[in-house]
């Protein structure tokens, strides 16, 4: 697997208020980490305005949504809140866009996903590039003269596209910046992934190393191995519906049987306790920071890994808490 120098984000779901946000980017600009991300779930605090207000409270750290999708939002708003933000925070900018979850919830049906993605870029990157011929996709489109009225960024923004499949593997290889796997710490999905982004930028003429592999487990670290462990589990239980097919791929099958029938009881505390070690070691990244730099250093060293994207729940301790652990223990070593 061919080694690039590996960078950290810190990734955060809009459940904390803005001021903590706030803390929370400035700490981890501070402990340099190269991105800070704001999670775009439904129903939880949206990423924009998130974005917009970290951005006016620090100088350095990339910014980004991790990730907003097409079909609440037009890919022509997604590229103007794209452009805002690079405009107020110069350089750092970047887009994440996937297909979206719990879109269900609202009966939203995400139809056609990789087409709709793949015109979403295109769309999106005409308008920032100042282009205002029409656009024809087979779901977006432009009529001749849409552009943005305001300044388009100086600079082309970097696109990652959140995806866990093959196909959308290879589209990132064809068309992105970078991919990223969310809740995934798997050597074995990572491989996998890997392989069909080289496919896809083979594909297009492109370096089998423009696109980046960005992976964003579940994180729970902590000083005490047995809470983390028991802190990812109680976030692994929540996302396991929406992670196909990676828990298919890894054959495991029959094990998420038995917990989204404990699910479907009521039962989350027994639901979780039927996660075996070997399926959380597979979707978080947990324990002591000793235990975390290992698996890091371990998945790094078998991967084509460019970036460390730690996700909720953070840790037992709380984000603030985790976001300093991660800080003062893990990145120093990894800096040397």
């Amino acid at each position: 697997m061919p080694q690039r120098d590996l960078q950290f984000s810190f990734g955060s779901n809009g459940a904390p208020a803005i001021r903590e946000q706030i803390a929370l980017a400035r700490a981890a600009e501070s402990h340099g980490f190269s991105h800070f991300s704001a999670f775009d779930d439904l129903f939880f605090r949206p990423a924009w305005p998130t974005l917009f207000s970290v951005a006016q409270h620090t100088t350095r750290i990339g910014l980004g949504p991790s990730v907003v999708n097409p079909y609440l939002t037009h890919p022509a708003l997604i590229a103007e809140y794209a452009a805002i933000l690079e405009e107020v925070a110069p350089g750092r900018a970047y887009l994440g866009i996937g297909r979206g979850a719990f879109l269900e919830e609202i009966h939203v049906e995400i139809s056609r996903p990789l087409r709709a993605l793949r015109e979403a870029i295109a769309l999106i990157r005409q308008l920032w590039a100042g282009n205002a011929a029409a656009y024809e996709g087979e779901i977006f489109s432009l009529r001749p003269g849409a552009a943005l009225h305001f300044p388009p960024p100086a600079r082309a923004i970097p696109i990652m596209l959140g995806t866990w499949g093959e196909r959308g593997a290879r589209l990132s290889g064809e068309l992105a910046d970078e991919l990223k796997a969310g809740s995934l710490w798997s050597v074995r999905y990572a491989q996998h992934l890997w392989h069909h982004i080289t496919e896809g930028s083979e594909r297009a003429g492109r370096h089998t190393q423009t696109c980046g592999l960005v992976l964003g487990p579940l994180t729970a670290i902590a000083e005490d191995r047995a809470a983390a462990a028991a802190c990812a589990r109680q976030t692994l239980v929540f996302y396991l519906p929406y992670l196909a097919p990676m828990p298919q791929f890894l054959g495991m099958e029959e094990q998420l049987s038995r917990i989204q029938a404990r699910q479907a009881e009521g039962d989350l505390p027994g639901a979780a306790a039927l996660i075996s070690d070997d399926l959380l070691q597979e979707f978080a990244l947990f324990g002591t920071p000793g235990d975390v730099i290992a698996s890091i250093e371990r998945t790094a060293a078998e991967t084509a890994l460019t970036r460390v994207e730690f996700g909720m729940p953070h840790g037992p301790g709380g984000s603030a808490a985790a976001l300093q652990l991660l800080g003062e223990r893990v990145l120093p070593h990894f800096s040397r």
